[in-house]
């Protein structure tokens, strides 16, 4: 993918949400008859329960788990062309089923299906885990669904639940394409428009596999209703690190609706409760890692042709 390519290429235009759905985030309740984070037990009684995320992660209370091996990545290498949009609350890449996950301590071979972020504004940061209390401008979930597969004592398959990695945001002192320095102001046209993107390597999103040795792991749920506790939750210290112009540029160029910039996209911190975080308990040499794909996102999610 060259650089003259993409400037031919670049056609997105993210667009609004008719704020339509029942449940939303706590900047738009105000504006729109919809129930915010506080109130999605009233959308479904499952985000009321007791294995709910996001949580902070407490690294120094983790317990050490030698099942959790290194991930093994499979076509994360390969360019596909892949569809992104507006959701209506986030911005959503749907990833091809080459992509796959497995080791890492899951049981089984779990196919990539979409990634998203969350964010927060210009005053607040916006991931939704937080480390040591410490929280991010901007958190990538991989979400993957579990592979069917037969069951040992001959009663049919199973197809398990749900494998997220999450990745957070730091950032850097630099733009990581300099070319993004000058972002166009984007379009806003209507819900749930796409944009195709060529040759889209997963492994150019995501730190280098020599940094992901080292990652954190409990049982959870996804992180908007309908709240489903069947996520099992891998969550890495390596950070992808963005320029700051990078960084605004999800909270100034993306909306909710015609009146409300997508901000604030992040469900408040759940309790741990009875759960126990694990780690793989590996130092990880963390060298400088090239991010070039997620330099080359924001670019689509920010620019018009």
């Amino acid at each position: 993918m060259t650089f003259s390519y993409l400037f031919l290429s670049l056609t997105l235009h993210f667009i609004t949400s008719s704020a339509s759905e029942d449940w939303c985030y706590e900047i738009q309740a105000s504006e729109h008859n919809c129930k915010g984070p506080s109130q999605w037990k009233e959308v479904s009684e499952t985000c009321g329960k007791n294995k709910q995320s996001p949580i902070n992660v407490i690294t120094c209370d983790a317990k050490p788990d030698s099942n959790l091996k290194p991930f093994k990545f499979e076509g994360y290498d390969q360019g596909k062309s892949l569809k992104l949009k507006n959701n209506g609350h986030s911005a959503q890449l749907e990833l091809d089923s080459s992509m796959k996950i497995s080791g890492g301590g899951l049981s089984g071979t779990y196919t990539a299906t979409q990634l998203h972020f969350h964010w927060g504004n210009k005053d607040k940061p916006g991931s939704e885990h937080t480390l040591n209390g410490e929280r991010f401008p901007i958190e990538l979930h991989i979400v993957h669904q579990q592979v069917a597969r037969s069951e040992p004592s001959g009663g049919g398959t199973a197809t398990g639940g749900i494998a997220v990695l999450g990745f957070f945001f730091k950032v850097s002192e630099y733009n990581y394409y300099t070319i993004l320095s000058d972002f166009r102001r984007v379009k806003l046209l209507r819900y749930k428009n796409t944009t195709t993107i060529s040759d889209v390597k997963l492994k150019d999103l995501i730190p280098a596999e020599e940094e992901l040795k080292l990652f954190y792991r409990y049982d959870g749920s996804l992180t908007t209703p309908p709240c489903s506790e069947t996520v099992t939750w891998t969550v890495f210290p390596a950070t992808i690190e963005l320029g700051q112009s990078q960084i605004e540029a999800f909270y100034t160029k993306l909306n909710y609706s015609s009146s409300i910039l997508m901000t604030d996209n992040f469900r408040p911190i759940q309790k741990l409760n009875e759960r126990t975080i694990y780690t793989s308990g590996v130092d990880a040499f963390l060298p400088h890692s090239r991010y070039l794909l997620i330099s080359l996102l924001v670019f689509y999610l920010t620019s018009v042709s």
